[in-house]
């Protein structure tokens, strides 16, 4: 069974054509790869042997940052996401990223499967940034035996990548959960390193920890420059699995401060308004904040809510509201384009996620509302902790308890000292650490100090960076 998985996700690598085909060829005949063995113990054993490839000559394997820092200044960045689930925070994170990216000289591209998110590329082209669409298994192989269609479409995605590399100094991959073999792949073959960035925790992933991401994971921690989370708890359960300090690092994950960066003043007290942003899924908290909303209206008639989003339990979602009678103060928007988005969300006076939804990370939401100079309501659940600093620029409650939100909520709407106060607090917060000019300015750091390590220790397969530093 596991040499079966073994020739599905690794071998067929070999399928790829013309002078990568070569490299491929050549790559495993120096490795001596025996498909007979355990494939861990063989993945292992090559990985081992990684150490003395800068020796061996291979032209996709010689190491080229210095003669690419030569040749231009501007660092080419190539953001890498293998999977795929629609539109997320995680491509609206890669989004704010590069076009900080870009503003600051560097030449950011993105390459992720776009079916069912052409927003990437409408938002991206708009900007100027190059993106690059995946081979994905209904295009290319849906024809084929599934282990024989996936194979076939690894090869393919690695080609691609393998050739995209060709032109960038850095693979960024963008890493929801133990993922991207085949970025780690055509970055050992391109001669690139490699900056992780983990969009959930390990926790979270455990349930899909099969064979592939084990050894995924094992080649991550071989050959990555930097592994990135965006808060402590995150980074301390990725060293308890064997990550090196040094080879860690806690980013926060970012706003666009010129799309969420005009923070005019707090709407008219004719009404205090309430923003909820967050796809309408089960654990994202609007039935609780409905149940919060039925008790405190009766005292509080100017509260109104919007939520923006939209999702499978939108069905239910209203309905509750109805079942509630609250339609004449709560407003569901729907899916809304995230450029409308700050123009909404400034009409409120505080933005609410209640969240307990399992594949919660660090929801962008409330770094777009704190920008905006909304305070925070949000649960102690995953890295909104870090976000939120407790009775400063917010206020944090228990995952699933009705009573602390309705407390939290009354607390806004009847101190409006606090409010104000709050208010200020949050906008000093996100543009001291939140924005993505400081969070680009870290990853600029960290491309060069991989840029610097690949071409002073280029067999070393523990890349030293410096300790890893918390932003202020």
């Amino acid at each position: 069974m596991r040499s079966a998985v073994f020739a599905a996700c690794i071998l067929p690598i070999l399928i790829a054509f013309g002078s990568f085909f070569a490299d491929l060829t050549s790559l495993f005949a120096f490795l001596e790869i025996d498909a007979a063995n355990p494939p861990f113990l063989a993945i292992a054993d090559a990985a081992s042997r990684c150490q003395s490839l800068a020796s061996v000559g291979l032209p996709a394997l010689q190491l080229k940052c210095t003669a690419q820092l030569e040749r231009r200044q501007a660092l080419r960045v190539l953001h890498y996401m293998g999977t795929n689930f629609g539109m997320t925070g995680v491509e609206t994170f890669i989004l704010q990223l590069t076009a900080a990216q870009k503003r600051h000289g560097l030449i950011p591209a993105v390459v992720m499967e776009l079916s069912n998110r052409q927003d990437v590329r409408k938002i991206a082209g708009e900007r100027g940034i190059s993106v690059h669409d995946l081979p994905n298994r209904k295009a290319l192989a849906s024809h084929l035996p599934r282990k024989l269609g996936t194979a076939v479409l690894r090869a393919q995605r690695i080609r691609l990548l393998y050739e995209l590399l060709k032109e960038n100094d850095i693979l960024h991959i963008q890493a929801v959960g133990l993922s991207c073999f085949d970025g780690f792949i055509a970055a050992a073959l391109a001669g690139i390193p490699v900056i992780v960035t983990h969009h959930g925790t390990l926790s979270w992933f455990a349930p899909q920890r099969d064979l592939l991401a084990e050894v995924t994971f094992w080649i991550e921690k071989k050959i990555a420059s930097t592994i990135v989370m965006p808060y402590e708890a995150a980074l301390a359960e990725l060293i308890s699995e064997g990550v090196s300090a040094d080879q860690s690092r806690v980013i926060p994950f970012c706003v666009d401060e010129q799309l969420f960066g005009d923070a005019s003043m707090p709407p008219a007290a004719s009404e205090f308004t309430l923003v909820l942003v967050a796809r309408m899924v089960v654990g994202k908290g609007h039935v609780e904040l409905l149940g919060a909303l039925s008790e405190l209206s009766p005292r509080y008639p100017k509260l109104r809510a919007v939520f923006i989003g939209d999702g499978p339990t939108r069905g239910q979602i209203e309905e509750e509201i109805d079942r509630r009678g609250l339609r004449q103060i709560v407003e569901c928007k729907g899916k809304v384009d995230h450029r409308e988005v700050p123009a909404l969300i400034r009409s409120a006076q505080v933005i609410v996620l209640p969240t307990y939804e399992p594949g919660e990370m660090y929801p962008l939401c409330l770094l777009e509302g704190m920008a905006l100079g909304l305070p925070a309501i949000g649960t102690r659940w995953s890295g909104i902790p870090d976000i939120i600093e407790d009775g400063v620029t917010g206020i944090i409650i228990e995952p699933k308890d009705e009573a602390s939100l309705v407390r939290a909520i009354e607390r806004f709407v009847a101190d409006p000292g606090f409010l104000a106060k709050a208010r200020e607090c949050a906008l000093a917060r996100i543009r001291s650490r939140f924005t993505a000019t400081v969070v680009a300015d870290c990853y600029t750091d960290l491309y060069r100090d991989a840029m610097s390590d690949s071409t002073n220790h280029p067999t070393s397969h523990q890349i030293r960076i410096r300790p890893p530093r918390k932003l202020a």
